[in-house]
């Protein structure tokens, strides 16, 4: 009895060395096609949140200039009017002078304070947020996905590349794309640039109205 417990112990520690010998470098390969496949899974739901982020922002500048189009629409048919029809003007006295002040006037304003409130909104919220994803996006394709795939630049970075330089271009040297570019000038800041124009515009318009309306021409 003692004999088949020593042969029984003998076989049972074989067993365990050859065990302990085989998974480690079996479950390698495994274990890096995980994590690889998981890479993917983080890289692809980052560029749906940057997508989601840059259709935020875009349908906030399309609200705006909606907006713009109505406003300017009847403020022109108002102001089309005949003079007759005091309704859509009003008489104020400003220093000593009889000014008319036409609601077209009025409603154009509205429109530049209404875009500059989108404004605040895109470039303070929504474009903030998207900056945010475009940075961990670039994060994580410098760090893992450009060596996994062998490029210069991931698409993230490729995409902020061409939005941040004026001049940004890119070249096939050697069987690889080199991007070049350094005329620095962001996003925001082009978008900030067509917002200003927007209400710069409008406020002219509300000037030129103004001026139209009190006959100074």
């Amino acid at each position: 009895m003692r004999e088949f417990d020593e042969n029984e112990s003998r076989t049972i520690l074989s067993c365990s060395e050859d065990e302990a010998d085989m998974p480690h470098d079996s479950k390698e390969p495994d274990s890096e096609g995980k994590f690889s496949e998981n890479l993917i899974a983080v890289w692809s739901k980052t560029v749906d949140t940057q997508m989601h982020f840059n259709e935020m922002s875009v349908k906030s500048r399309q609200l705006g200039l909606t907006f713009v189009a109505a406003a300017l629409g009847l403020a022109i048919f108002l102001f089309s009017r005949p003079t007759s029809e005091a309704r859509y003007a009003f008489e104020i006295t400003v220093l000593g002078n009889q000014i008319t002040l036409h609601v077209a006037v009025l409603i154009i304003l509205a429109a530049a304070a209404s875009v500059y409130a989108v404004k605040l909104l895109d470039l303070g919220v929504y474009h903030m947020m998207l900056r945010g994803s475009v940075a961990f996006g670039e994060d994580l394709e410098e760090v893992h996905l450009r060596k996994l795939f062998g490029l210069n630049k991931g698409m993230t970075q490729a995409i902020s590349h061409f939005s941040r330089n004026s001049d940004a271009k890119v070249t096939l040297e050697n069987g690889q794309y080199r991007y070049n570019g350094s005329n620095k000038k962001n996003a925001g800041q082009k978008i900030n640039r067509f917002y200003w124009v927007v209400i710069s515009s409008l406020i002219a318009s509300a000037i030129f109205l103004f001026v139209v309306g009190n006959k100074f021409l």
